[in-house]
C-alpha cells in the first residue's frame, strides 16, 4: 500500500511537471507574430519564416545534446534531483524568453545605444537572445525528458506501463493547447513570465519525493552494474527500439513543425480570425481530441496486448496511417469544416503516445532505460522537430507568392510564404512513421523477454 502511495505521488507531480513542460513549448508557437513584429521588424521578408522556424531548433538542438548526458548522470546521483534542478532552470530560462520582448519595447525610445548599458539593452532585446534563452530552456528540460519515465517504471509493473505511460504523457495534448491558448490570451511578452512561479514550485517538490530502487518491478532484479558508453549497443541492437525510433522521429519531424506553425498558419496564411482566436481553438481541439486519443491508446494497447504481443506497435501505426490523408485534407477544405478534420487528425496522431514510450520502458534493461530515452530523444529532435519547423519556413519562403488583401479600404499587394507546401513536403512523414511501426510489431514480445534477462 505504501509503495502504491508513492506511485500515485510520483506520477501525480510527474504529470504536473510533464503539463508545465508543454505549455512552456507552445506559448512560442502562439506568440510568434508578435516576435516577427518586435524583433524581426527589420530583416528581410525572405528570411522570415525560418528565422523563426529556428527558435525552434535552438530549443530541440540544445535539449537532444544535454539529453544523453543527463541520461548518464542520473545513475551518479539521485533521479529526484536531478529532474527539480531542470525544472527550476527552465522555468527561469523561460522567463528570460519574454525578458527579450519587454526589452525590445524599451530599446524603441532608448537613448543610450552608443552606452555600454545601451550595448547590453541592444542584445537583451534581440533576436539572438531569444535563441539564446530558448537553448538555455532545452537543457533545463533534457534533465527531466530521458530520466521522469524511468522513475515511473520502477514504480509500475509492465502490464500497466501502456495505461499510465498514456496517463503522463496526457500532458502533451493539455499543455499543448493550454500553451496555444494562454499565449495567446497573455500575448508576446507576458506570458512567458506566467510559468516562473510554478514551475519554481514543482521543482522544490522533486527534492521531497524518495528516490525509487532501479529495476524494482521487474520479476527477477538482477544485481546492478556501472553502465558505460558501449552498453548503448545493446538498446541499438534491438529490433523494437530501432523501428521505435524510425517511427517516432517521422511522427516528431511531422508533429513538431506543423505544430509550431500551425495558429501563424490558420490566422495568417488562412486569413481566418486572428492568432488569439486559432490559438484558442486549436488548443479546445488538441485538449479534447489529444487527451481522448492518449488515454484510448494506452487503454487499447494494454488490452490488445493479451491477445497479439505486437498491439503496442500495431495500434500506433495504424492510427498514423489513417491520420495521413486526414490531415491532407485540411490543407484544401476551407473553414469551420477543416476544424472537424483537425480534430480527426489530432486524435489519430496521439494515439501513439503511451504504447511507444511503453515499448521503450519494456524492451529496454532496467538501468538502460534512462540511456534508451536519451538516445531516442537525442535521434528524433535531431532528425525531427530540431530542423522541421525551419525546413518548412524555408519551403514556405521559396514558394512564396503574391496575394491581394484589404487593409482600410484599400487593396494592397502583399508576399506570403506557401505554408501550404511546406506542410505537404512533410507530411509524408505521418504515412512512414505509420509502416515503421507496423513493421515492429513481429519483434516486441522477443526483444521483451530479452530485456527481463540482460544482465545489467
Amino acid at each position: 500500500m505504501l509503495i502504491n502511495h508513492k506511485a500515485k505521488a510520483a506520477l501525480t507531480l510527474l504529470l504536473a511537471i510533464n503539463l508545465f513542460n508543454y505549455i512552456d513549448r507552445y506559448i512560442l508557437s502562439a506568440t510568434i507574430a508578435g516576435i516577427e513584429s518586435d524583433l524581426l521588424r527589420n530583416h528581410s521578408p525572405d528570411n522570415k519564416k525560418a528565422l523563426l522556424g529556428i527558435l525552434a531548433t535552438c530549443f530541440m538542438a540544445s535539449f537532444m545534446i544535454f539529453a544523453p548526458i543527463f541520461g548518464i548522470f542520473c545513475t551518479k546521483i539521485k533521479r529526484w534531483h536531478l529532474i527539480g534542478y531542470g525544472v527550476i532552470f527552465w522555468s527561469l530560462a523561460s522567463g528570460l524568453s519574454g525578458l527579450s520582448g519587454t526589452v525590445a519595447k524599451l530599446n524603441e525610445g532608448s537613448i543610450t545605444s552608443g552606452l555600454p548599458v545601451g550595448i547590453i539593452m541592444a542584445f537583451v532585446g534581440s533576436y539572438a537572445f531569444l535563441a539564446l534563452t530558448r537553448c538555455m530552456v532545452g537543457v533545463g528540460e533534457a534533465a527531466y525528458g530521458p530520466i521522469a519515465p524511468t522513475i515511473l517504471s520502477d514504480l509500475y509493473p509492465e502490464k500497466s506501463r501502456g495505461m499510465i505511460m498514456s496517463i503522463f504523457y496526457g500532458a502533451i495534448p493539455v499543455g499543448s493547447a493550454l500553451g496555444y491558448a494562454f499565449g495567446g490570451i497573455a500575448g508576446w511578452p507576458n506570458a512567458f513570465y506566467w510559468v516562473i512561479p510554478p514551475g519554481i514550485l514543482l521543482g522544490v517538490l522533486c527534492f521531497l519525493m524518495p528516490e525509487p530502487e532501479i529495476g524494482a518491478q521487474e520479476s527477477s532484479p538482477l544485481p546492478p552494474k556501472k553502465i558505460q558508453i558501449k552498453d548503448a549497443l545493446i538498446l541499438l541492437k534491438t529490433p523494437s527500439i530501432i523501428f521505435n525510433i524510425l517511427g517516432m522521429t517521422a511522427n516528431t519531424f511531422a508533429i513538431g513543425g506543423i505544430a509550431y506553425w500551425f495558429p501563424y498558419y490558420v490566422s495568417i496564411f488562412r486569413q481566418n480570425g486572428t492568432e488569439q482566436e486559432a490559438g484558442i481553438v486549436m488548443g479546445l481541439l488538441i485538449v479534447i481530441s489529444g487527451l481522448l486519443a492518449t488515454l484510448c491508446g494506452g487503454f487499447a494497447a494494454d488490452y490488445f496486448s493479451r491477445y497479439h504481443k505486437g498491439a503496442y506497435f500495431l495500434v500506433s501505426g495504424i492510427g498514423m496511417i489513417v491520420g495521413f490523408p486526414v490531415f491532407l485534407a485540411v490543407l484544401y477544405v476551407p473553414f469551420p469544416f477543416a476544424w472537424v478534420l483537425i480534430f480527426i487528425s489530432c486524435f489519430c496522431t496521439f494515439l501513439n503516445t503511451g504504447p511507444t514510450n511503453a515499448i521503450l520502458l519494456n524492451v529496454s534493461p532496467p538501468l538502460l532505460r534512462p540511456m534508451a530515452f536519451a538516445i531516442t530523444i537525442c535521434i528524433i529532435h535531431a532528425l525531427g522537430d530540431a530542423i522541421s519547423p525551419w525546413i518548412i519556413g524555408g519551403i514556405a519562403d521559396n514558394f512564396s507568392f503574391e496575394r491581394t488583401i484589404a487593409i482600410d479600404g484599400q487593396d494592397v499587394i502583399e508576399k506570403v510564404g506557401n505554408l501550404n507546401a511546406g506542410f505537404v513536403a512533410v507530411s509524408v512523414m505521418y504515412f512512414l512513421a505509420g509502416v515503421f511501426w507496423l513493421l515492429g510489431a513481429k519483434h516486441l514480445e522477443t526483444d521483451t523477454q530479452k530485456a527481463s534477462v540482460t544482465p545489467l
